[in-house]
């Protein structure tokens, strides 16, 4: 009876490391912009965030720059593409190929949809695709001329669309919002450590007031950071960043820092922030 017990229990732990280390992947981040890129320590920039394109007239063609973030374990095939309103054509797409060596591991891609032909004023959509599965959608506002866009015709509630930890936040050239120093973990060679960053977490299109937060707990499962909420009103086809700076958070052991964020305290989003000591 007692090598019974010792087997299933064993059984147990099998499976539950195995869960574990699924192969499931979470898209943690989507956006297009007017540039993406690295800047001199090889940190992500994103530059000119933005989901409305106003032509002077129709059709016309374009090329977007688009930025998704990934969570998971495996190896995976990715897909961004640009769809028709009536989603039943692709326009262009994007594709990337990884494997996350760890569990949790965070990752992020970007590429161009390019030369894409939009025929009408309308919204469009951009699908992103895990394995050949559709994760998201998010919607592109495209109007001609003086076009405007009717709020009655969209959902009053916000997308979140990404939650990252950065080093600066600000507006470039064409007042479009803009992030600098994205990052995915920290490496150290001992621990504790402070550091300080930004969490900026972006919501698009919605009408109304609307109240966020975001918690940060260790790996063991403690609380270590709450940031006070914050109100911000959003329109239609905007994007918000709404942005807190975590000043000298004490990082004490090794492991997976998970990020909750939540909209009208309800939890949206959910990502980690990994801490890998070098051994």
């Amino acid at each position: 009876m007692k090598k019974l017990l010792i087997l299933l229990i064993s059984l147990i732990v099998i499976l539950s490391l195995s869960y574990a280390q699924s192969s499931e992947l979470k898209l943690i981040g989507i956006a297009i912009a007017e540039n993406i890129g690295e800047d001199e320590y090889g940190l992500t920039t994103i530059d000119g965030l933005f989901s409305i394109i106003h032509f002077e007239d129709l059709p016309a063609t374009d090329t977007l720059p688009v930025y998704s973030r990934w969570m998971g374990y495996g190896k995976h095939h990715i897909e961004i593409s640009i769809v028709t309103p009536t989603k039943d054509k692709v326009l262009a797409s994007t594709e990337d190929n990884f494997e996350l060596k760890s569990n949790n591991e965070v990752i992020y891609s970007f590429g161009y949809l390019k030369d894409v032909a939009f025929e009408d004023s309308g919204v469009y959509w951009i699908q992103a695709r895990a394995n050949g599965k559709v994760i998201k959608e998010i919607p592109v506002f495209i109007l001609k001329g003086e076009e405007d866009l009717n709020p009655e015709d969209f959902d009053a509630n916000p997308i979140p669309i990404f939650s990252l930890p950065c080093i600066e936040v600000y507006e470039n050239d064409h007042g479009l919002t803009s992030l600098s120093g994205v990052f995915e973990y920290y490496t150290t060679s001992e621990l504790p450590f402070e550091d300080t960053f930004i969490i900026a977490n972006g919501f698009l299109s919605g009408e109304g007031n609307f109240t966020q937060r975001f918690e940060i707990l260790s790996p063991s499962g403690k609380l270590i950071y709450s940031s006070e909420p914050q109100e911000f009103e959003t329109n239609i086809g905007s994007i918000v960043t709404v942005t807190d700076n975590v000043e000298k958070l004490k990082f004490e052991e090794e492991g997976d820092y998970i990020v909750k964020v939540y909209l009208n305290d309800k939890e949206v989003l959910s990502h980690v922030i990994k801490v890998v000591l070098e051994k």
